[in-house]
């Protein structure tokens, strides 16, 4: 009789119970609604280190995929994940790149080692920089190496060991790009700073983002720049230095990728995932690792994504994107193009932006405008300060060269965040619903 009363009990307040399960699952329902699903990307393979892994790359002809760990090892596999050669390094390796045919594979170390080894394995040649070389890349046939390094100097090199040229930049460099015919060279500093230069190391544009730039690259075709780092935003170039998208995935991002004419990018974050977005910033797919996402590399049409990750896989992706259509381009007949003389006491010019705009600009302490706002300087170390009522002040200082135009942009976090806003037409549904079921247990209690 007790056992047939609490079942009795129980059914009496059966209606309350299922009120209240249905406003928990629309509540659910509206939040999982506002996140459409993305197509998946399928893993073809994945190898395996006792180590971190700390960078990959893909091949321009997507025959090669090449890693880098840190237990002092460079590896080549073919991109059907058949392992062809390992190599032990003297320290971690922070950067790899490998050329068409793998005929180069370059590698850079903690202790400031440039590696370059043939498709076997061989070491071909070596060089001891006086910092660590933070990373590599190197154009389609092998002809032109770049090099990040933590002496504040971007180098280029040639395939057999000549240096090209040095250029100095604000502060350790810690991620370079080289495009697929070696005609530009990207690279990002600890000190935000994003510079592209020329086959002859001149500066083409340069900006100041919010913090280290972890990773960067440009399109093999040179049309666009992907950039990301530490203050958990990705931001998207064209080739005049104009931000034509902007991301932010929440996490840190340690490493990006683009692919030709900069259809898609990815972003390596440092909370395991790997986010794919087209052109216009809308996510195509992600991928999901155990551990930190160190490198990512995409092949020039995207169909294949390599990660390497801090659970010491290398994976092997295919994505589910539509092939990109190649414009093809035109042959210009080459000239020759006098080296600019750069005068040492010519000024350079900063250009501030703010989100919200209409923040005042301290240089030095001293007021110098309201964003937007360009400014002619000379050439200097500068401290800034940008400040807006009701938010945090944002800072940084830059390095400002002869002749160079630096873009300030600064991202104002607001002092009170604002609250998340409850979707539309529900607080009146949940309100209905729990009204409904303190009257049904008002009831049932009578």
């Amino acid at each position: 009789m007790k056992l047939f009363d609490a079942w009795m009990s129980s059914f009496r307040y059966a209606p309350i119970y299922m009120i209240l399960l249905i406003a928990i699952a629309g509540c659910v329902a509206m939040t999982g609604s506002a996140a459409a699903a993305s197509p998946a990307a399928t893993e073809i393979w994945a190898y395996s280190q006792p180590t971190n892994m700390y960078d990959c790359d893909i091949s321009p002809d997507v025959m090669y995929v090449a890693g880098g760990t840190y237990n002092n090892k460079v590896l080549l596999l073919t991109i059907e994940g058949e392992h062809l050669w390992t190599v032990d390094t003297a320290s971690p390796v922070w950067g790899v790149a490998v050329s068409r045919g793998a005929e180069y594979v370059v590698a850079g170390t903690d202790i400031g080692d440039l590696l370059v080894y043939d498709n076997e394995g061989t070491l071909l040649w070596s060089k001891r920089f006086k910092g660590i070389v933070n990373d590599v890349d190197i154009s389609a046939d092998g002809s032109v190496i770049a090099v990040a390094c933590a002496d504040a100097k971007v180098y280029r090199y040639t395939n057999m060991g000549t240096e090209v040229w040095a250029h100095k930049m604000d502060s350790a460099v810690l991620s370079v790009s080289v495009t697929e015919d070696g005609s530009l060279i990207g690279a990002g500093s600890k000190g935000f700073q994003i510079r592209v230069l020329d086959a002859e190391g001149q500066n083409v544009w340069s900006y100041q983002i919010n913090g280290q730039v972890f990773g960067l690259d440009i399109s093999p075709d040179g049309k666009y720049l992907v950039a990301g780092g530490n203050d958990a935003y990705a931001y998207v170039f064209d080739n005049t230095g104009k931000i034509v998208s902007q991301e932010r995935p929440i996490s840190q991002v340690n490493d990006v990728s683009a692919t030709l004419q900069g259809a898609y990018f990815a972003l390596a974050r440092g909370d395991s995932i790997t986010t794919i977005y087209n052109i216009e910033g809308k996510m195509v797919t992600q991928l999901s690792a155990s551990a930190s996402v160190n490198g990512v590399s995409l092949s020039p049409l995207g169909g294949a994504c390599a990660v390497a990750s801090s659970d010491g896989k290398l994976y092997l992706y295919s994505l589910p994107m539509p092939d990109i259509p190649v414009t093809p381009v035109e042959t210009a007949t080459p000239s020759v193009t006098p080296t600019p003389v750069i005068d040492p006491d010519a000024e350079g010019i900063f250009s501030f932006s703010s989100a919200p705009s209409g923040a005042t600009v301290y240089i030095d302490n001293v007021v110098k405008g309201i964003t937007p706002a360009t400014l002619s300087m000379k050439a200097g170390q500068y401290p800034i300060l940008i400040r807006l009522d009701g938010y945090e002040d944002w800072t940084t200082t830059i390095n400002l060269l002869p002749g160079d135009t630096v873009n300030v942009v600064a991202q104002l976090t607001a002092t009170t965040p604002p609250s998340t806003p409850v979707p539309a037409g529900f607080l009146p549904v949940f309100a209905g619903l729990v009204f409904a079921a303190v009257l049904l247990l008002r009831r049932s209690d009578e």
